[in-house]
């Protein structure tokens, strides 16, 4: 954070004041709030989508409004109207003459859940100081750098639109921020030609009138409306991330629940009356028409520079695999947002995806507006949304000519690196809005492209964009290698720009003159260089006058002879037995006795029953206790202890024994796969994937799968091994689970030697001849399985040895010493003296510590120096740069 000024305590009747250049932010004292039981019921009328006929007359809404019963009809598009009825049946709307067909119009849940009643508190999701969040563990700065977003802009001047259930316009932290429509005055005349009267600050469609209050069916949209825009400096309850934007409400449903179709209208209202974002904060798994419709109306939005913000859905599911929409929608305007707790861990009730899921944003135990003019704490990712919605006003006010797809990269190349978002979301991180400010500064942005290439001379290419004037122009291109589970700076490797070749100093850096420039809108970079196969990492610096121009950015650079991402090798354990995340092989991190990220089952959701991601008798953190089970006794999700007890071991945690033949009567279910886990995609009959290497004659192989589930595994090997066990198998991929489980068959558990993101090393148990799926779980229960990837074989040939670097036991011999401890750093040339900075070059940061530099030397010889840089990018290869990317802001 660059501007965190954090009141420490709860101040009663205190205000915020002076953000724009001195970002305060207060909480509130107020009494105990009820106990919230939901979002309030909806208007009760059954809602058809009727199709019209060809010809039909223009007067056929009047006709259907004439039915007794009929509430509203009005025109959604596509030659279909929506009619809202309380005891009509779909036959007496079929006998309407110029009705075609009647269908039931879908309605899909608003995608929020709500605590149970709170003393004071305040808004970690702001500013966290790590002991301002209700009930649940926090960590100081896991939040969205709120005050230091407001030092670039509170948002005055932008429109976010809130497509929803409704508004409470009397409620006072929401008072000054209602949108006017400019071009019609509250009354009945429709004066905008519209054919809205008196739409003067938005529409509701639920009820096809003006009144965006929607009563207490609003209750949804108000919470969802606080969130964005709650105001700031007017003593009354908390603030919202944008505090100065004004709300234009379109209400689309009442309650729980919104109509699809009514949505789509909504969007487009939304676009044509200069909204500059769009959030919905819900979503469901629907089809046909509506889903034709919404998405028509989502790409308008495109077509006029307007983002949408999805919530990602609170079912804990893999969006990757089980769409809802709109948040699984691909039009490149949407963004989709799954939930983030107060110590930057996935809420339980989130669903998440690697590919569907763009970042994450705080959605548990959220205190915002409720529509009795009070507060509640509310959770769920249509919580989350409306944080990114914000975020994207604020944006948009320092880029107000950028398109839809440059606002989004920018985004999202500024997010916050959090490890347990790693492989669940396209960034791997958590939004932050602590950059705005480098935008407005006229920080360059960069696309990088040409980002995979076989070893050789390899040039990426990076774009830049911005203005900040004429000066004296040059630029830092930075490499990073990964090497024993790290990243390091790669020192003296000669880089070549427009002819001029220049050796990366011990920070990785090579810099080069550009000499003087009215802007450097507009310049194409395409540095050349030496690389052999492996991960590496691109970054790069623009400087004005010798000053930075916004920060670093980083991308991956992926260097393969067979066009494949190159394996992560086993990481390099540090002195305490730590890896490079922090943690132990075990997932813990040394010296605390708190489970690491992503090793405990993230708190599940709370709130009102039938709610989507509910889950009662939860803890007060909505977690569990440590034996997996909460405090009365049921598993997370509401399971008993047996139901949490992995799939196969009894519930001590042992395996069960095997039958005679050395197989379990449910090792595979119909098909080969374990029931509720993720199979290979595009795999052939015999269960490998095309273009795959299978045993041959008794020979080991290496099994390649087109990064497979949801730890996008990438290659197994051997996938040949004797029965009397012992082989070690090394299983490869994109976003692995730390402390993971492995299993031959559905119950016999192999010994983990070694896991982290990159990879996992496993010694397999003795097996009788046959051919097994091979499984991986995660400690939260996710679980990918491999179907007939390991053949057990009476006599095989001999393996191969364990990957390179490792050994036996899975650990990198040139990391530790006979005695186990490490290691002094050498240089290449096994001196313990480090080696000095390479000519030419220069290190923008700074020169190294006198101590010297932490030297290796890489696969090929490369001179490796450790990098805090560099080892805070650990996440880095969840950012997909195969086609292009604007990588990731240090």
């Amino acid at each position: 954070m660059t501007s965190k000024r954090v009141l420490g305590a709860v101040l009663t009747g205190a205000v915020v004041a002076g953000y724009a250049g001195a970002a305060f932010w207060s909480a509130w004292a107020a009494p105990t709030i009820e106990e919230a039981t939901g979002f309030g019921p909806g208007d009760g009328l059954t809602r058809y989508a009727l199709t019209a006929q060809a010809g039909a007359a223009d007067d056929l809404l009047g006709a259907l409004e004439a039915v007794p019963g009929v509430a509203s009809a009005q025109w959604v598009g596509g030659g279909r109207a929506l009619v809202a009825v309380g005891g009509v049946t779909p036959e007496r709307l079929r006998a309407v003459p110029g009705v075609a067909d009647v269908e039931l119009s879908p309605s899909v849940p608003v995608l929020g859940t709500v605590t149970d009643p709170f003393f004071p508190q305040y808004g970690w999701n702001l500013e966290n100081t790590g002991s301002n969040a209700y009930l649940q563990t926090a960590v100081a700065d896991a939040d969205v750098d709120a005050t230091a977003g407001w030092d670039s802009g509170t948002g005055a001047g932008r429109v976010v639109a809130v497509v929803d259930t409704g508004f409470d316009s009397d409620h006072p932290d929401l008072a000054g921020s209602l949108w006017t429509n400019p071009d019609e005055p509250c009354g009945t005349a429709d004066t905008d030609g519209n054919g809205l009267a008196g739409d003067c600050h938005g529409w509701n469609f639920y009820a096809d009138n003006a009144d965006v209050d929607n009563g207490a069916m609003g209750t949804h949209g108000t919470s969802v409306a606080g969130v964005i825009g709650a105001r700031a400096g007017n003593g009354a309850g908390s603030a919202g991330v944008a505090p100065d934007v004004r709300i234009m409400p379109l209400v689309a449903g009442g309650g729980e629940t919104v109509d699809v179709y009514l949505c789509a209208l909504a969007i487009r209202y939304a676009v044509d009356h200069g909204a500059d974002v769009v959030n919905a904060s819900w979503g469901g798994p629907f089809s046909g028409p509506a889903l034709d419709e919404l998405r028509s109306a989502i790409a308008y939005a495109e077509a006029h520079g307007v983002l949408v913000v999805a919530a990602a859905g609170n079912d804990s599911a893999d969006r990757d695999t089980t769409p809802m929409y709109p948040a699984s929608l691909t039009e490149a305007n949407v963004v989709t947002v799954g939930s983030s707790t107060a110590a930057d861990t996935l809420a339980g009730h989130s669903a998440y995806g690697a590919a569907s899921v763009d970042l994450f944003a705080p959605g548990y135990r959220v205190a915002t507006t409720w529509n009795d003019g009070g507060m509640r704490l509310v959770d769920g990712t249509s919580i989350a949304a409306p944080h990114v919605a914000a975020a994207v006003a604020l944006y948009r006010a320092v880029l107000p000519s950028a398109s839809a797809a440059e606002l989004k990269a920018a985004l999202l190349a500024d997010v916050e690196s959090v490890p347990a978002f790693v492989g669940r979301s396209v960034t791997g991180g958590r939004l932050t809005l602590s950059r705005v400010g480098d935008v407005l500064a006229g920080a360059p942005r960069y696309a990088f492209t040409s980002m995979t290439a076989p070893p050789g001379t390899v040039t990426p290419a990076i774009g830049v964009s911005g203005s900040a004037g004429p000066g004296r122009y040059s630029v830092a291109i930075g490499l990073g290698m990964e090497h024993a589970g790290e990243i390091w700076a790669l020192s003296q490797k000669p880089v070549t720009l427009d002819g001029v070749t220049v050796p990366t100093d011990d920070a990785g850096d090579a810099v080069f003159d550009l000499g003087a420039l009215d802007d450097f809108d507009g310049i194409g970079l395409s540095p050349a260089v030496e690389l052999g196969d492996g991960r590496y990492v691109l970054a790069v610096q623009l400087y004005r006058d010798g000053e930075p121009l916004g920060r670093t950015h980083a991308a991956p650079l992926l260097v393969s002879a067979t066009g494949t991402t190159p394996a992560a090798p086993a990481p390099d354990p540090a002195p305490d037995g730590s890896t490079p995340d922090g943690t132990t092989p075990d997932g813990t991190t040394p010296g605390d006795s708190s489970p690491a990220p992503g090793g405990t089952t993230p708190p599940p959701a709370t709130g009102s029953p039938g709610l989507p991601g509910t889950t009662p008798g939860t803890t007060p953190d909505g977690g569990s206790t440590p034996d997996g089970t909460t405090p009365d006794g049921t598993a997370p999700e509401g399971g008993t202890p047996e139901e949490a007890t992995p799939e196969g071991s009894t519930p001590d945690g042992t395996a069960p024994e095997d039958t005679p033949d050395g197989t379990s009567p449910d090792d595979t279910s119909p098909g080969g796969t374990s029931p509720g886990s993720t199979t290979p995609e595009a795999t052939t009959p015999d269960g490998t994937s095309p273009g795959s290497t299978t045993p041959d004659g008794g020979t080991p192989g290496t099994t390649t799968y087109p990064e497979v589930g949801v730890f996008r595994i990438t290659s197994l090997s051997p996938n040949l091994v004797g029965t009397d066990g012992g082989t070690l198998v090394t299983i490869t991929g994109r976003a692995l689970p730390a402390d993971p489980t492995v299993r031959i068959g559905a119950t016999t558990t192999a010994t983990v030697v070694h896991g982290d993101s990159g990879s996992v090393v496993f010694r397999v148990p003795a097996r009788v001849a046959g051919v097994y799926d091979v499984s991986v779980y995660a400690p939260d229960g996710r679980s990918t399985v491999l179907s007939n990837a390991l053949t057990y074989a009476e006599e095989v040939a001999p393996a191969p040895e364990a990957p390179s670097g490792t050994a036996p036991d899975g650990t990198s011999p040139e990391d530790t010493t006979p005695d186990g401890t490490a290691p002094e750093p050498t240089t290449p040339g096994g001196s313990t003296t480090p080696g000095t900075p390479a000519p030419g070059g220069t290190t923008p940061g700074g020169p190294a510590p006198s101590s010297g530099p932490v030297v290796r030397e890489g696969p090929a010889g490369e001179r490796l120096v450790r990098s805090d840089r560099f080892r805070a990018l650990g996440s880095i290869w969840s950012v997909d740069c195969a086609s292009s990317c604007t990588g990731v802001a240090l």
